[in-house]
């Protein structure tokens, strides 16, 4: 509907069985037909319309007044009737009309309500997953995570500092998920009207809460008062649980607060140090865990290493889904924490995270085929990716660059592989400028989603998909009127256009001339008649 000011991928068909095969292929927000076709009706074809895709709106057009046929069409929601006397431009305030509907119909504030009631009900795992990925070293600025937890309407404050507390049960199997929320329940009781909390089980069955003191407190109390009442709480929990249930366990409270940035360095240290906490006399324990902040060089580096060492994966998640700033932050992250033990001198340490680091980036090169480019390196810092005990103290400088080098190539095999779908689609409409070109034709060859590939092509040529199709359809058609004796009605049908009236009005609307005044002009004969009206204009788009 190029010359209707409307925007719309437009689908033609000449029988009910065409109808219908569009109808499977993709999805249509109105369809206008005949009430009266051979083979089928236009109400037995609205049946199935509303069956497959509930929501299209339908125009149901007849030459004559109907009325039985529209006291059935009227059962249904978004459907008109219009006689065919009644011309294309009440066709065009109808289709207006429908396409006014289905806008609201997306605004539709049942809809909003419904995806309200369902974020309700997965709130809980989303809560798990985003706790489990901060706990993990999942990489999230502040104002994500601040506007992350206000739409999960997260029990914490993502702006203060949290205490973890950590808990080995005593008993295991069947009944250990019920015991560990009976844990949870003791705290709550507990703690409850004091704290605000996160609780979360992980794999290997350690508990672990997140506390902050709860928002209606009056001012935060300094760590060591919190420390104190923390633990008097946890022996009230824990005595419950054991004189009530039967159940016991061993508890690790982290000394200090920890900022978010940190949480996941905290954690792995109270993982390891729970592990070791025995057990005395069957009965559980409350432990607190006051790491200093700069404990011995070498031990605190080796820890620091195994800690920076577990978020590869996530490093190559984000180098993999080409998230560079994020990538940029987190190995920098990994690098600063091998570049203190060699400014210690203690490059053991900084290896530990080179060599894995290395070993993940290499492979990645390999899997995408960019060992080519690898020469663009220089020497000197190759050597270092591939072996960093070398010169530990230039090795993160290297990999600074090489990962930098690495989302270019990444980048350029992206913008290539993009360029060839263009070209292969443009390809393909100018050799089959009189079959079938449309969006979903053009998809299905590309193997692209059709609403992507549309986005797809305006971004890289500038220009709509149907707008080049059609200047595509009037240059051959131009080429051939002037190169050839085809008739014009052949002419039309071999540029794409069924019907030549239609093939007629869009030559003239675009070149300013009829067709035959365009054949006559090239061919140097002199325009007379009623087809010579606008033969002076040449706004043509054939290059």
């Amino acid at each position: 509907m190029l010359d209707s000011g409307l925007e719309l991928d437009v689908y033609k068909a000449f029988s009910a069985d065409e109808a219908i095969d569009w109808l499977q292929r993709t999805k249509m927000d109105i369809v206008i037909t005949d009430i009266r076709m051979p083979g089928m009706s236009g109400l037995q074809l609205l049946t199935l319309i509303k069956e497959r895709w509930p929501h299209c709106k339908v125009i149901l057009l007849t030459g004559h007044n109907a009325f039985d046929y529209v006291y059935e069409a009227i059962r249904y929601d978004g459907v008109r009737y219009l006689l065919k006397t009644e011309g294309y431009d009440a066709i065009l305030e109808l289709v207006r009309a429908a396409i006014a509907e289905i806008d609201e119909a997306h605004r539709k504030a049942d809809l909003i309500a419904t995806a309200d009631h369902q974020m309700k009900l997965a709130l809980p795992m989303l809560h798990k997953e985003m706790l489990s990925g901060l706990l993990r070293g999942g990489r999230i600025t502040a104002e994500r995570r601040i506007s992350r937890f206000g739409q999960l309407d997260f029990p914490l404050d993502a702006q203060r500092g949290v205490r973890l507390l950590l808990a080995r049960m005593e008993i295991s199997g069947e009944t250990a998920d019920e015991n560990a929320f009976r844990f949870d329940l003791a705290i709550e009781r507990y703690m409850g009207g004091k704290y605000s909390k996160a609780f979360l089980i992980w794999e290997d069955r350690t508990l672990i809460w997140l506390l902050q003191p709860a928002p209606s407190t009056p001012e935060q109390p300094d760590e060591d008062s919190e420390t104190c009442q923390l633990k008097g709480n946890l022996e009230l929990a824990l005595e419950t649980c054991e004189e009530t249930f039967g159940v016991s366990a061993h508890f690790l409270l982290d000394d200090r607060r920890a900022k978010w940035e940190e949480v996941a360095d905290r954690f792995a240290a109270l993982r390891k140090e729970i592990a070791s906490l025995p057990a005395v006399g069957g009965k559980g324990s409350i432990a607190g865990y006051a790491a200093a902040l700069s404990p011995v060089p070498k031990a605190r580096a080796h820890d620091m290493a195994l800690l920076q060492v577990k978020k590869l994966d996530l490093l190559a998640s984000l180098l993999e889904s080409g998230q560079k700033t994020a990538f940029s932050e987190l190995l920098e992250e990994m690098l600063s924490s091998a570049e203190r033990p060699v400014a210690a001198d203690f490059p053991q340490a900084a290896l530990g995270i080179y060599y894995p680091l290395s070993l993940m980036l290499l492979a990645h090169v390999q899997g995408w085929k960019m060992e080519e480019q690898l020469t663009e390196l220089l020497e000197p810092d190759l050597q270092l990716v591939y072996n960093p005990a070398l010169a530990p103290a230039r090795a993160g400088e290297a990999f600074r660059t090489f990962t930098d080098l690495l989302f270019e190539w990444r980048q350029h095999e992206q913008d290539s592989r993009v360029n060839s779908v263009i070209l292969f689609v443009q390809s393909y409409v100018q050799e089959h400028l009189e079959q079938d070109l449309s969006l979903v034709r053009l998809a299905e060859v590309s193997r692209l989603n059709p609403s992507y590939l549309s986005r797809l092509f305006k971004r890289v040529t500038g220009i709509n998909l149907n707008v080049y199709i059609q200047e595509a359809r009037l240059n051959k058609a131009a080429e051939l009127l002037r190169e050839s004796d085809y008739k014009i009605y052949e002419i039309a049908r071999m540029a794409g256009y069924e019907y030549p009236p239609y093939f007629t009005k869009i030559f003239r609307k675009s070149l300013g001339m009829s067709p035959q005044q365009y054949r006559d002009l090239h061919a140097g004969n002199v325009l007379t008649g009623s087809e010579g009206a606008g033969g002076n204009s040449s706004a043509s788009i054939i290059q």
